[in-house]
């Protein structure tokens, strides 16, 4: 079996359960359609930086896919690299431990046929921690002894936005000297297909030969108009041939929740910061 399905941006947490339900029918869809595998690539949780409670959540919530799951971990798990979009909750060691006990890794393979598929930690790059230097070496062994197979790499951020010389920084994409430095590592072990979450909306577009595919979240839509489709959802990829051939799912009764009415257009800046209310099934 080669399909996989990728789940982005779930945005849970045992206190603000805005969209428990919209991830309890993506579930519900995955384990239904039994795919090789199920990969989220990152923000699972809402607060995850500086909540045990909501890492073991959404962990406990990862268990109820019945597939094969591997996880990768975004801004909204372990905080974001310099500058960040938010100053209070960068990556730190403590941050990165708590999400690899209850994950187990930040970064994996899968061999499927005549492809690897790669995941990485995308808040790593640009942080100066020592993670990053020892995810750096694993890649490249992942990449080395790949023995033949295309490679396609899973992460939470996109490489960029429209061009790989951006250079203003930004929270939506990698940074330029981490950027440069990890696409020197894609052009030498020729991968095909990178595949990223963060930015709530699917695109698919090949920019200098490589192909860049962006998940949609399960959670809710904003209002960054980057030429993609912000409606919530999931990706089946299959890996049968020598192009993954890509298709947008939407489970029936997903709500298309609009980010800034429910954070009161303005009234809170994050949705921590908002009224407690649970989900109704934890």
């Amino acid at each position: 079996m080669t399909r996989i399905l990728v789940l982005s941006d779930l945005h849970l947490s045992p206190t603000h359960g805005f969209f428990w339900d919209n991830w309890a029918l993506a579930r519900d869809a995955a384990n239904a359609m039994a795919p090789a595998a199920v990969i989220v690539t990152g923000d699972l949780c809402i607060n995850g930086p500086d909540s045990d409670g909501e890492i073991a959540f959404a962990a406990a919530a990862l268990r109820r896919l019945a597939p094969h799951t591997l996880a990768l971990p975004g801004n909204h798990d372990v905080g974001d690299e310099p500058p960040g979009q938010d100053a209070e909750q960068l990556i730190d060691e403590p941050r990165l431990s708590r999400w690899n006990a209850a994950f187990g890794t930040d970064c994996w393979s899968l061999d499927l046929d005549a492809w690897r598929l790669v995941g990485v930690n995308a808040q790593l790059f640009g942080s100066g921690l020592a993670a990053e230097a020892v995810q750096d070496a694993w890649l490249d062994t992942a990449f080395a002894s790949a023995a033949g197979r295309r490679i396609a790499l899973f992460l939470h951020k996109p490489l960029f936005l429209e061009s790989a010389d951006e250079v203003e920084p930004t929270a939506g994409s990698l940074n330029l000297p981490p950027r440069q430095a990890l696409m020197e590592k894609l052009r030498t072990a020729d991968v095909s297909m990178v595949v990223s979450g963060h930015l709530h909306q699917y695109r698919d577009r090949t920019v200098d030969g490589l192909r860049h595919v962006w998940a949609p979240s399960t959670a809710f839509m904003t209002n960054h108009p980057l030429g993609g489709d912000p409606r919530p959802g999931m990706l089946a990829i299959d890996f049968a041939g020598p192009e993954p051939v890509v298709d947008l799912l939407r489970p029936p009764g997903l709500v298309e929740f609009d980010l800034a009415a429910i954070k009161g257009h303005g009234r809170y800046k994050f949705l921590r910061d908002m009224p407690a209310c649970p989900p109704q099934a934890a």
